[in-house]
């Protein structure tokens, strides 16, 4: 019997864990169970320790990109998901991620993998819509082969602003259907249909302009051992350099024993507030991840070393 596999594409800090974490939680309200495959550029068992507990499958993938770094390993996983007892397959790619070569690899393996329906969910961060600069085409090629979309991080914007971010994406992509996440875990626990839509003669080759600007992102892991203040971690992840278009740092607290917490920074924006981890969760120790294209990783250790003493 087949099962539902959503895909859930969107640029970095757009808040695609935010939306995973959600479906979750509705997936338990209706007593189903979702496998999740989490795909990021380093230690991935970060955000798998943030998701809310359940009994779905966790399976952290480390790849900058999985359609080319690590296709063999998502097969092996998807695999394994076809064959287990949960309801659905939930795969969040990481934020540079190209969907496009994977979505033909699942067209072309569907006898194998006969996932049904077969779905792409493109979180929009509506702050940065259409101002990534060199990388707006890579955002665009997310929403031009998405099925459904999600608004997020509206707070502080206009309905005038808002609708006209609207308009734009779904000038994109007129075929994709806004959704929230209550309305998504809905459709994917009824198992819906929808037809796939069509792709542009322009998107279907790999071999371009989109799909290498995902391969220019790097991603550096950092330990931090020892503990901190919440101001040394907001201050530093707030001082690092701009081509760092996304941090994240597990740290343990002086003023709080036992756990751990998760600081997160998209771009330029402020430090969000903190996320506790349990210590027996199943991250890897405390570090920092960041994320962006031309890090330079030794540069980024000796501002560790400065900071921190580590």
């Amino acid at each position: 019997m087949s099962k539902p596999l959503l895909f859930i594409t969107g640029f970095l800090g757009a808040g695609k864990t935010t939306l995973l974490r959600a479906l979750l939680n509705k997936f338990n309200q209706l007593d189903q169970t979702a496998d999740v495959i989490l795909n990021d550029f380093e230690n991935a068992e970060i955000d798998a320790a943030t998701l809310p507990k359940s009994k779905a499958s966790i399976f952290p993938l480390a790849a900058s990109c999985a359609c080319c770094d690590s296709l063999d390993d998502l097969v092996k996983l998807c695999l394994a998901a076809q064959k287990s007892e949960g309801d659905a397959l939930l795969i969040e790619l990481n934020g540079t991620a190209d969907p496009l070569p994977l979505l033909e690899t699942f067209t072309l393996l569907e006898e194998k993998m006969p996932f049904a329906p077969r779905w792409q969910v493109a979180v929009v961060d509506a702050r940065h819509w259409g101002q990534r600069k060199q990388f707006d085409a890579l955002e665009i090629r997310q929403i031009e082969t998405a099925t459904h979309w999600l608004l997020s991080h509206r707070d502080g914007l206009t309905d005038s602003e808002i609708s006209a971010i609207v308009q734009s994406v779904e000038h994109t992509n007129r075929f994709a259907i806004r959704v929230d996440a209550p309305r998504l875990a809905a459709d994917l626990n009824a198992s819906t249909t929808l037809q796939l839509p069509p792709l542009k003669a322009e998107v279907l080759s790999v071999n371009d302009h989109e799909h290498a600007l995902s391969h220019r992102f790097t991603g550096c892991q950092i330990s931090l051992p020892g503990r901190f203040h919440t101001s040394q971690i907001i201050q530093f992840l707030e001082s690092l350099p701009e081509e760092v278009v996304r941090a994240k740092a597990l740290v343990k607290l002086r003023d709080s024993p036992g756990c751990r917490w998760l600081f997160e920074r998209t771009g330029q924006h402020p430090v969000r507030e903190p996320m506790r981890v349990e210590m027996n969760s199943k991250a890897a120790s405390t570090s920092l991840v960041c994320i962006g294209p031309g890090l330079d990783p030794p540069a980024l250790r000796e501002m560790v070393m400065n900071n921190f003493g580590v």
